[in-house]
This record gives structure tokens, C-alpha cells and sequence, in this order.
């Protein structure tokens, strides 16, 4: 089963940033690369590229069951392709904190909300969850 949490590694994978209210423009896979903070609980994460591959780390407080919270994080090796009105990640988590996601694949899709960015998980069925939403560093 595909983790909510894993949502959140895509919104690290966003776009060129400049995110501006009244800008919905989609970014871009390239402009992804840099530093990123989750919107609504504490987490940061990371993004690099090497070649045609991009390098996702993230760690994070995420909502748990009885509204407590527990410590989310994982690395990937992810791919992006820009499609009409989003981009699409496709990657493959090396480290999780949670073991069973160690191995598995995952899509997410990108897109604008506003003035914030919104990763979605898609899941098995093809439709992608509510998602997370994320940031540049303030």
C-alpha cells in the first residue's frame, strides 16, 4: 500500500519557484532543484539533479492516527516528464522510514493550487490523493 507520506516527496519535486499569488503557471522539472518546506507541518526537503535524474530527500512530521503526528522521510531517484497542465514524477524510493516502502515505485502529479504547489500520489487505481502542498523556504 502506497503511503500518504510518500505524497509529500513529490511536492519536493515542484517547479522553478517563483510562486507568486496570481501565478498558477505549472513549473518546471529543471526548477525543481533546490530547497523546499511542506505548508500546514513541520518538514523540509531537498531536490538535486544528476544527468536526466533528480535526487529527492525529505523529512517530516506527518498527521498520524488520534491527531498525533509521527516522523515521515525518504529518498528517491525520481524521473519527470511535463504533461498538460502538470508534471509527472515517476520515482523509485531507496530509504524510507518506513522499510516496506524501501524498493517501491511511485507516481505523483504536480500542478498549481493557487499560489501553492501540489504534489499528488497516484495511486494504484490512476487517480491521484488530495496531496500536500509545498513551498520554497521563507
Amino acid at each position: 500500500m502506497r503511503s500518504p507520506m510518500g505524497a509529500a516527496l513529490m511536492m519536493l519535486l515542484a517547479s522553478a519557484l517563483v510562486l507568486q499569488a496570481g501565478n498558477e503557471k505549472v513549473p518546471t522539472c529543471d526548477g525543481a532543484v533546490g530547497a523546499w518546506e511542506f505548508i500546514g507541518q513541520p518538514g523540509r526537503g531537498l531536490m538535486s539533479k544528476v544527468g536526466s535524474k533528480f535526487q529527492v530527500m525529505w523529512v517530516a512530521q506527518m498527521p498520524a492516527s488520534a491527531g498525533a503526528t509521527e516522523a515521515a522521510g525518504q529518498a528517491a531517484e525520481c524521473t519527470c516528464a511535463a504533461a498538460p497542465g502538470k508534471l509527472v514524477w515517476k520515482c523509485r524510493i531507496a530509504f524510507s522510514l518506513r522499510p516496506a516502502e524501501v524498493g517501491t515505485d511511485q507516481t505523483y502529479e504536480w500542478g498549481m493550487d493557487g499560489d501553492i504547489l501540489k504534489s499528488r500520489l497516484v495511486g494504484p487505481d490512476g487517480k491521484p490523493n488530495e496531496g500536500v502542498g509545498f513551498r520554497r523556504p521563507q
